[in-house]
């Protein structure tokens, strides 16, 4: 057993209060902008938390959702109880940041919000960037959650990345920049890179160069290229101290052993399930082609990842904080995995978030 297993979970909540065109939520996992869960996947979800709550051995978890997971409250109390489990190192929320000024004082009463971990992604056309900039940076001083700012580039979106890596770097935010997928590309078969990913699709390898000029990670970028391509005599260590449960309970190593309904491990609301992680670190790749999601790509064995502890993301690689936060750790001490907190904990301000 690897000393800290990490496991990415989508659960099936659906409400969300934006509407962006490029939304991966699509068909049988639509979100919904007038409904939370239906009533199965909410029970599911309450079960497979404990589950995940329960494993002895040290973790860090990913809940991922279909919607807005600060739409939800039933989501965020089993969240917060996630978070007060002594085995759970952190617990990751990814967000669309426009509830974060609301919900975040209930993860505060009802879990550990030190080990909250925030992936906030800018949606331009549903959100100002002042304001999304202003929720981020208020999660990250007020509550001292690890937050990463992220964008997702498309062929006509150049100038707001621009915009929200300056507005980012000023408030002392870590920020990333993804390709955009085209969410109706079929995910069990092999599809072109030009017709998932739509800046290669217009801007062809000039999308690569203009994506890392805008702020990609050179290293991490040639690493999604690779992974989309061709995976054959690849080593990775999904499997080993990384897995993926899907919204029904489906465990698989990684998302793209899903897709493709490969060498499913069992499920864990089955009675009798044993998890059987590998007790090899790395293993073979048999996905073939078509890993496109950083969660299982980080894992392959040619990334180097250097020393010392990852920080607490599935997203995020890099160890230092960003470059004009405030350096200073949960109890005064410095570290890689301390989250940024400011000097004193202000008394929260107004809310004035907008739900649509």
């Amino acid at each position: 057993m690897p000393e800290s297993v990490r496991i990415w979970y989508v659960s099936g909540q659906r409400l969300c209060n934006f509407r962006c065109a490029y939304c991966v939520s699509v068909n049988d996992y639509a979100k919904s902008n007038v409904a939370d869960w239906p009533a199965e996947d909410q029970a599911r979800f309450e079960q497979i938390v404990d589950w995940i709550a329960e494993r002895p051995f040290r973790l860090g978890v990913r809940l991922a959702t279909l919607g807005e997971p600060f739409a939800s409250r039933p989501f965020l109390t089993k969240a917060a109880q996630l978070s007060t489990r002594p085995n759970v190192d952190f617990v990751e929320l990814l967000t669309n940041g426009s509830l974060l000024k609301r919900r975040l004082e209930q993860l505060d009463r009802e879990g550990d919000i030190s080990k909250i971990s925030l992936w906030v992604t800018y949606h331009p056309t549903e959100i100002p960037l002042a304001r999304f900039i202003a929720n981020a940076r208020f999660a990250q001083e007020h509550f001292g959650c690890f937050v990463v700012v992220n964008g997702l580039l498309f062929p006509h979106n150049e100038q707001e990345i621009v915009d929200l890596k300056q507005a980012a770097e000023q408030a002392g935010l870590r920020f990333n920049l993804d390709l955009g997928y085209d969410p109706l590309t079929p995910h069990g078969v092999h599809t072109e890179l030009g017709a998932m990913v739509p800046i290669l699709r217009e801007r062809g390898e000039d999308g690569i160069a203009r994506a890392v000029r805008l702020g990609a990670h050179p290293e991490l970028l040639d690493l999604n290229m690779a992974a989309m391509r061709d995976l054959r005599g690849e080593l990775c260590s999904a499997g080993h101290n990384y897995f993926y449960i899907g919204i029904r309970g489906d465990v698989y190593r990684c998302s793209r052993y899903q897709a493709l309904d490969k060498d499913r491990i069992g499920n864990v609301l089955d009675d009798g399930f044993e998890l059987r992680l590998s007790s090899e670190p790395w293993t073979v790749c048999g996905a073939g082609f078509g890993c496109g999601n950083k969660e299982d790509f980080l894992h392959l064995r040619r990334r180097d990842t250097g020393g010392g502890p990852p920080p607490p993301s599935l997203g995020w690689v890099d160890r230092d904080p960003p470059p004009s936060a405030d350096r200073t750790g949960r109890g005064g001490e410095p570290g890689a995995l301390a989250h940024v907190v400011s000097a004193g904990r202000p008394a929260p301000g107004p809310s004035t978030e907008e739900t649509r």
